[in-house]
C-alpha cells in the first residue's frame, strides 16, 4: 500500500552526547542533533553543523506524494538561497534495489540540492523526527548559529527562512506554538506506539493476552477505540464475525473503511501468508464499490499484483481509468498518468509467459 499514488489520493537513533538534544524535546531553540546519513546520493556530503552557517534540513520519501509536490519548490529556494546548505533526506522506507537513487535520478534538476538517505524507522527518523514529535512528512528544519529555529512544512518554509536569514524571526513567539503542539502530538505517537505493541501480540498468536490489553487501553483511554486491532483479532478467533464484519464495512462504501480494509488485505497477504482472508475482503471491496469511485478498483489491482495475478490486477485498473472521468479524480493529471503506468506494467506481467521450475 505504500506507494505514492495512495499518499496522492488520500492526502493533501537518538544520538548520545550532551551536545544534542533530548530525545524527547527536540524544538526550536534546540541545538540540532547528529547528521546520520548513511548514503549521499547527490550533492556534496554534510557531515556536521558550521555554527556560522544556515542550514535546512528536509525528510521525504519516495512513496510520499506530497514530497514529490514540494521538492522542486524546495530546489527553488536552494537556487534563491545560495548561502544556505539545503539537505534532503529519505525516511520511512528501505533503501534496496535502488529505489531511492532510481527516484533521485528521475527528479533530476527538479531536486537539485544535496541529497542522502538515513534510514526506515532509524537513524535521524528517529533523532530528528521522533525527538521532535513530528509524525508526518515532508518536515522541514532550518537551523542557524547551530540552533534549531523552524520546523514545519517545506511549502510554508520561505518566509520564515527569509527572516531567520535576517536576524528577524519570532523564536520564543514559534516555539511556544510549536511546544503545544509538539506535546499533543508526542502524546498521540505514544498512544500508537501502544496500540502497536497490542497488534504485534495478536500477529504473535498471543490472542488472549492482546483482548485483556485492548480492553484495559480503551478502558483508560476512553476517546480511542482500537477497531482495527478487534479487527484483526477477531480474524482469528471469530471467522464467522468476521465475515459478516467485512461485508459491514465494505457495504459502506466509505472512503476510510475501504482504506481501512484494503491495508488489512495487504498485511495478511504479505506478511501473513493469508491470501485467502485478502481475498475475501477485496472481493468484498469490489461486490459494493460505487460506479464513480476509482480506489477500490486501484486497491485490487494493488492486491492482485502482490497475489501475482496480474491479469486481474490489470482488468482491476482498467476499470479504475474507465471509471476516471466521472470520478473526483477526473481532473487529477498526477492520478490519471499514475494509473496509465501501472496499466502497462500490469499488460507487461500479463503478456509474459509464466517461469518454469
Amino acid at each position: 500500500m505504500r506507494v505514492a499514488f495512495t499518499k496522492l489520493i488520500l492526502a493533501t537513533g537518538f544520538i548520545l552526547g550532551s551536545v544534542f538534544a533530548s530525545a524527547d524535546n527536540l524544538g526550536p531553540g534546540s541545538p540540532p542533533p547528529a547528521l546520520d546519513v548513511k548514503t549521499w546520493y547527490k550533492g556534496t556530503a554534510v557531515t556536521e553543523f558550521d555554527k556560522n552557517k544556515t542550514y535546512v534540513v528536509e525528510f521525504w520519501a519516495t512513496w510520499c506524494g506530497p514530497c514529490i509536490q514540494s521538492i522542486p519548490h524546495i530546489t527553488e529556494l536552494a537556487k534563491k538561497n545560495t548561502d544556505v546548505t539545503f539537505i534532503g533526506v529519505s525516511i520511512w522506507e528501505e533503501d534496496k534495489d535502488s529505489n531511492v537513487k532510481n527516484f533521485i535520478d528521475k527528479m533530476g534538476e527538479k531536486m537539485d540540492y544535496n541529497v542522502g538517505y538515513s534510514g526506515n524507522k532509524t537513524g535521524m527518523s528517529e533523532s530528528w523526527m521522533q525527538a521532535s514529535g513530528q509524525n508526518g512528512i515532508p518536515t522541514a528544519f532550518i537551523i542557524k548559529n547551530n540552533e534549531v529555529q523552524w520546523i514545519g512544512h517545506p511549502m510554508d518554509m520561505e518566509n520564515p527562512l527569509a527572516e531567520v536569514k535576517a536576524g528577524t524571526f519570532k523564536l520564543a513567539e514559534f516555539k511556544a506554538k510549536f511546544d503545544k503542539e509538539a506535546e499533543a502530538s508526542r502524546a498521540a505517537m505514544a498512544i500508537r506506539k501502544e496500540m502497536g505493541a497490542i497488534t504485534t501480540l495478536i500477529k504473535s498468536g498471543k490472542l488472549d493476552e492482546a483482548k485483556g490489553k485492548i480492553d484495559a487501553f480503551e478502558a483508560k483511554n476512553p476517546t480511542v477505540k482500537m477497531d482495527e486491532a478487534r479487527f484483526l483479532l477477531m480474524s482469528k478467533q471469530d471467522l464467522s464475525g468476521w465475515n459478516a464484519k467485512v461485508k459491514e464495512m465494505a457495504a459502506k462504501s466509505d472512503p476510510q473503511l475501504t482504506q481501512t480494509l484494503f491495508s488489512f488485505a495487504m498485511d495478511q497477504t504479505q506478511k501473513s501468508g493469508n491470501v485467502a482472508q485478502g481475498n475475501t475482503v477485496i472481493n468484498q471491496i469490489l461486490k459494493f464499490a460505487k460506479k464513480d469511485d476509482v480506489m477500490p478498483f486501484y486497491f485490487a489491482s494493488m492486491f492482485f499484483n502482490e497475489t501475482n495475478e496480474p491479469k486481474k490486477a490489470l482488468a482491476n485498473i482498467e476499470k479504475a481509468l474507465t471509471i476516471l472521468p466521472s470520478s473526483n479524480l477526473k481532473d487529477n493529471k498526477q492520478a490519471k498518468e499514475a494509473l496509465e503506468k501501472m496499466r502497462d506494467e500490469f499488460a507487461a506481467k500479463a503478456k509474459a509467459k509464466p517461469k518454469t521450475k
